[in-house]
């Protein structure tokens, strides 16, 4: 399943990842494992149809997105199929806000604030509208709330305090960011681009990196792309 994407664009590399991982065995069967629909399927693509992606939705495709969801909240695997599940909206939300000469800098600040928005959701709420939840909280935290954190006065977080595993399992973006990095670092990634995730969360945009860096706009968001593509294989090997 899928939309015809160039290879050079965001959606193109998510549709080859999900290619390279829908039908592997090792996560076909994990995914079996966790329960979450008693009807039986292939690999994932067939997953991502019982939990209503690009199918007419009922009440059942909803509430296996809910359980799928819910794993997220602490599972790598489950937190891709859910990101694939949301895709369309999240394009859909990209388009919408697209200005010319954009390079598709929308779309990849989506799918950024798309993880956390995955990781951090509550079904409690509104469980019937999950998917259209998790699209709505990842523009709010891609376009909305940075421009509210300028104008507000908040704590400062030390972007050095990212190397620090939480010692405890908690759920707001920094200590999400925290764990994603630790481990990252523990798999030997190297410190460069580590030090590319803690600059890009100090200065707040891509642009600003750009500028400190004195390098164009477009080779941080290429870095970037590369480096969360890495974390997205790591997370999936771990």
């Amino acid at each position: 399943m899928g939309t015809a994407t160039s290879p050079a664009s965001l959606s193109g590399r998510l549709d080859q990842e999900w290619a390279h991982i829908c039908r592997r065995p090792r996560h076909v069967a994990e995914a079996r494992g966790w329960g979450v629909t008693d009807v039986p399927f292939a690999d994932l693509d067939e997953l991502l149809a019982l939990a209503g992606y690009r199918v007419e939705g009922t009440a059942e495709h909803n509430a296996v997105l809910v359980r799928l969801v819910r794993l997220a909240r602490s599972d790598d695997l489950a937190s891709r199929i859910v990101l694939q599940r949301v895709l369309p909206g999240l394009l859909a939300a990209a388009r919408r806000r697209r200005e010319p000469g954009d390079g598709g800098q929308t779309f990849e600040e989506l799918v950024a604030a798309a993880w956390l928005a995955i990781r951090s959701c509550r079904t409690e709420h509104d469980p019937a509208h999950i998917a259209a939840n998790i699209v709505r909280d990842a523009a709010y935290r891609a376009f909305i709330a940075p421009g509210r954190r300028l104008s507000a006065t908040e704590v400062s977080v030390d972007p050095k305090t990212l190397d620090e595993t939480p010692a405890v399992i908690v759920t707001s973006a920094w200590e999400e960011l925290a764990t994603l990095i630790a481990d990252a670092r523990d798999a030997g990634m190297p410190s460069a681009d580590l030090d590319l995730l803690r600059h890009l969360v100090r200065a707040g945009s891509p642009a600003t990196v750009a500028k400190e860096r004195e390098v164009t706009t477009r080779t941080i968001r290429n870095r970037r792309d590369r480096v969360t593509a890495r974390l997205r294989r790591l997370a999936l090997a771990a």
